[in-house]
């Protein structure tokens, strides 16, 4: 090979280099995350006093009661009420409330909160001076999950590897405590109340 031929083959040897080196190619692209902070509470059913017969103390002295526990194994009871002048009788029993929670990380501790007050209890067609139904002393219950068949306390509402947990909410009704010479009428005596669930 002459000198010129190794030159030139030299030449083309680098070109093939550099060529080589700059070749290259980019693309671009998006990087995503979806938020989604809001899952679902759907409530399966209301909790129910049942039928009662009841009669408030005129005075509002005394008090007569159901409990619905939040454990809907346990059946309805009727406390001593401290006296005669105000009564409670279970004519039909009540059930708890229950709710289904869905949509959340599995194994994740939710935080439950309960009316922490009086819920007042009215019929729509009783006049204004009637008595009222109370219901008080609200709980909770976990009925599925890693912690179910529990009561629920701090931080115990935990979801399945479905991300799923229901639970029963529990509450005890009480004759009116305020003085009142009005009876009760036959009716649907109704009140609302909110249950929140939250991370």
């Amino acid at each position: 090979m002459t000198k010129m031929n190794k030159i030139a083959a030299g030449l083309a040897a680098s070109l093939l280099l550099v060529s080589a080196a700059q070749a290259q190619e980019t693309v671009s692209s998006v990087a995503t995350a979806t938020v989604q902070n809001a899952f679902t509470l759907d409530e399966t059913a209301a909790i129910s006093f049942g039928t009662v017969r009841a009669t408030a103390d005129p005075a509002g002295t005394v008090q007569a009661s159901i409990i619905i526990p939040a454990n809907p194994t346990i059946d309805p009871s009727t406390p001593a009420s401290g006296g005669p002048a105000a009564v409670m009788q279970i004519l039909v029993p009540g059930t708890p409330g229950e709710y289904a929670v869905s949509g959340v990380a599995p194994f994740t501790s939710l935080t439950l909160t309960v009316p922490t007050g009086d819920i007042n209890l009215t019929g729509a067609s009783a006049p204004p001076s009637a008595p009222k139904l109370i219901a008080d002393n609200w709980s909770g219950y976990i009925l599925t999950g890693p912690n179910a068949n529990t009561a629920y306390a701090a931080s115990n509402l935990q979801t399945d590897a479905a991300g799923e947990v229901t639970f029963a909410v529990g509450a005890t009704l009480n004759t009116d405590d305020a003085a009142s010479t009005t009876a009760y009428i036959d009716a649907v005596y109704s009140g609302n109340y909110d249950i929140v669930v939250e991370y």
